[in-house]
C-alpha cells in the first residue's frame, strides 16, 4: 500500500478495534499479585525502620530490600509476562513521584526526629507509616496503570 492509497473505513475500524482489544486485555492482564504492594510497602518501611542503626543492620536491611525488590519483580513478570517501568509516561509517572518525595522525606524527617529530638522510635513509626503509604499508592498506581491503558496509552 502506497502512502498516498487511502484505507477502508471498515478496515481502519476494524484495526482500532484489535488495538482497543489488545490495550483492554493488557489492563486486565497487568493486575499484581494481592500481596505484591503489602511487600513492597513493608520492604520500603523497613528499610526506612533501620535508618540510623548499627551500620551492620542497616547493610542487612539493605541487602533484604534489594533481594526483596528482584523477587517481586520476578513474580510480577511470572504473573503478567510484563514488567513497567515505574516513572513512565502517564498517569502512573505522578504517582510514582508523589511516592519517592514521600519516601525521601520521611527519610530526611525520621533522622531529624532522631538526630534533633532523640526520639529513637522515629524511624520506626515513619517506617510503618511509609510501608502504609507504599502499599496503598501500589494499589493506586496499578489502577492508573490500568487506565492509561484503556484509554489507549501504551507501555
Amino acid at each position: 500500500m502506497s502512502p498516498t492509497s487511502s484505507i477502508d473505513p471498515a478496515e481502519a475500524a476494524r484495526m482500532l478495534a484489535e488495538v482497543e482489544a489488545a490495550n483492554a486485555d493488557l489492563a486486565r492482564r497487568a493486575r499484581a499479585p494481592i500481596w505484591y504492594h503489602p511487600a513492597l510497602g513493608l520492604l520500603a518501611g523497613g528499610l526506612v525502620a533501620v535508618q540510623g542503626q548499627a551500620v551492620l543492620l542497616m547493610l542487612g536491611a539493605y541487602l533484604v530490600f534489594v533481594v526483596g525488590l528482584l523477587l517481586l519483580v520476578r513474580a510480577y513478570k511470572r504473573r503478567t509476562g510484563l514488567w513497567i517501568n515505574g516513572y513512565r509516561a502517564g498517569r502512573t509517572r505522578w504517582v510514582s513521584v508523589v511516592l519517592a518525595v514521600l519516601t525521601a522525606l520521611s527519610v530526611l524527617g525520621s533522622a531529624w526526629l532522631t538526630r534533633e529530638h532523640g526520639l529513637a522510635a522515629g524511624p520506626l513509626v515513619v517506617g510503618a507509616t511509609i510501608a502504609v503509604i507504599v502499599t496503598i499508592g501500589g494499589f493506586v498506581w496499578e489502577a492508573a496503570f490500568r487506565r492509561d491503558l484503556r484509554d489507549g496509552g501504551s507501555l
